[in-house]
């Protein structure tokens, strides 16, 4: 395996299980201790983990953000089934905006098909993804291009989809907390998803199971905000009964 698979796979199951230990890593990856402290170190120096006793824990800092080829490896399984069940609420004829998260990625990857419908997104992985479909007008929000999520943000990004009513807007976000709501990690990220929810009809909050209980450093939307959550993973009684009290709708992959 090689050095950035071993890293995206230690990122992955820090997500999952928030720490991990050097002598367990090891025997998954097949590679001496000291290889896998190298990896950890590189990690820490890269701000995604702190090193520890035997191991490492997950770097919690608020405004992190991990980039775009590990965030697209991460739980990659969740984000593909929630993208095939948002797809089943896609009809033919819908005006869609899409983010530029990797979920809605996935879920760009299963609307292809749809007929007659419109997708306006500021990602410019979505626009790749769809530029083979037959039946799919794409346009770009255009703005300032973000290289970490190669994605179009800013004020023109933002006006561009306020001239926009839409169907459905599908967005992400970095953390889902009762108290603190939906967060972001960075600011312009956020206003372009608050943009998004504001053109659409419907908002679909599309978030795999490691983004509950999570803050982040913006404070983007309220629960209420959104019309219906999307995840992979069943959540426990205390978050299925708050989702409820806020007329939220809930729907797992």
């Amino acid at each position: 395996m090689l050095a950035i698979e071993r890293k995206r796979k230690i990122i992955s199951l820090l997500e999952e299980r928030n720490s991990v230990l050097v002598p367990e890593l090891s025997k998954i990856f097949s590679v001496t201790e000291e290889t896998v402290r190298r990896d950890l170190e590189k990690l820490e120096a890269e701000g995604f983990l702190k090193r520890t006793y035997g191991g490492a824990v997950i770097n919690d800092s608020i405004n992190s953000e991990l980039p775009l080829k590990i965030r697209e490896v991460t739980n990659i399984d969740g984000k593909r089934c929630i993208g095939i069940k948002v797809a089943e609420y896609i009809n033919d004829g819908h005006t869609i905006m899409l983010d530029s998260s990797t979920t809605a990625l996935q879920v760009a990857e299963r609307i292809k098909h749809k007929k007659r419908i419109t997708v306006i997104t500021n990602s410019v992985k979505v626009v790749s993804e769809l530029a083979s479909a037959k039946d799919c007008k794409v346009i770009s929000t255009g703005g300032t291009l973000r290289e970490k999520s190669m994605s179009f943000v800013g004020h023109l990004t933002e006006d561009s989809i306020s001239n926009f009513n839409v169907d459905v807007s599908i967005i992400c976000c970095k953390g889902v907390d009762i108290e603190k709501g939906i967060t972001e990690s960075n600011d312009v990220e956020a206003e372009v998803k608050k943009a998004m929810t504001r053109a659409a009809d419907k908002t679909f909050l599309v978030v795999d199971y490691t983004k509950f209980n999570k803050v982040s450093f913006i404070k983007m939307l309220k629960l209420e905000d959104v019309d219906m959550i999307f995840t992979d993973r069943k959540l426990s009684q205390e978050w299925e009964q708050f989702i409820a009290s806020k007329n939220v709708e809930l729907v797992y992959s």
